[in-house]
């Protein structure tokens, strides 16, 4: 083994390794590193030389990449998976290896796709919830304000299924929509136990897909009768 000065700390690597695979890693740790200090989603926690750790908050996801043990792994241990972690769990991600390219630059993708978005189309299966998350964020829908309770915050398949109710709004599907948004209100409000305010504050980024028009068909015949005493709140909040 042997001990390599990068930009971004020491990575150890196969003493046998040949010199211009060595050379292409540290080529793309350099670019690895202007990618990452040109971001302002990336951050780096640099404070152990041989072991550097990546990582970005997208909402209510913290991401962490261990960018050396992913290649010490890959050379060590034929191992090709990133060493990934959202909020403390383990993620499974697999690159499909090409002998021909250095270790670090699927690496480089990751922190591209983050900076383009998490593009749902090409982010990894097992990091779809992050595809969803920045979904929330890009429409502005503010759900990093302080909440009443840290506990209170929508689950990955609420916001999958209120995404799916926007775009079931925004093909003409109005009624299926709202029912959609309204059944996670109920559950919320009577399984949660979060308060009508805070229930209100919550849906109405959803909501406000709908004109009032639409909202006043559907309390004219709602999937359950109890949706009009949060639909007409809603009204009201609107025309304030």
């Amino acid at each position: 083994m042997r001990e390599v000065d990068t930009a971004i700390g020491i990575l150890a690597m196969p003493k046998e390794l040949p010199q211009e695979k060595v050379d292409a890693e540290i080529k793309g740790i350099n670019l690895f590193k202007e990618i990452l200090y040109s971001s302002t989603l990336w951050k780096i926690n640099d404070a152990i030389a041989r072991r550097p750790i990546i990582h970005c908050r997208v909402g209510e996801l913290i991401i962490k990449l261990d960018p050396f043990q992913t290649i010490r792994n890959s050379y060590f241990n034929n191992d090709f998976h990133f060493v990934l972690k959202i909020n403390g769990r383990k993620i499974c991600v697999l690159e499909s290896h090409n002998s021909d390219t250095a270790a670090i630059d699927p690496l480089i993708s990751l922190l591209l796709l983050g900076e383009a978005g998490w593009p749902v189309k090409s982010t990894p299966v097992t990091m779809e919830e992050v595809s969803i998350e920045q979904q929330i964020i890009d429409r502005n829908l503010r759900l990093d304000r302080k909440r009443e309770s840290k506990k209170l915050s929508f689950t990955v398949e609420n916001k999958k299924d209120l995404l799916h109710a926007v775009s079931e709004i925004e093909n003409g599907n109005s009624w299926e929509g709202l029912a959609a948004i309204m059944r996670i209100a109920r559950t919320k409000f009577v399984c949660a136990m979060w308060t009508m305010n805070y229930v209100l504050n919550e849906i109405k980024p959803f909501i406000d897909s709908c004109s009032e028009q639409q909202i006043a068909q559907y309390i004219e015949s709602p999937f359950e009768s109890t949706d009009r005493i949060f639909l007409e709140k809603i009204l009201l909040i609107s025309n304030v």
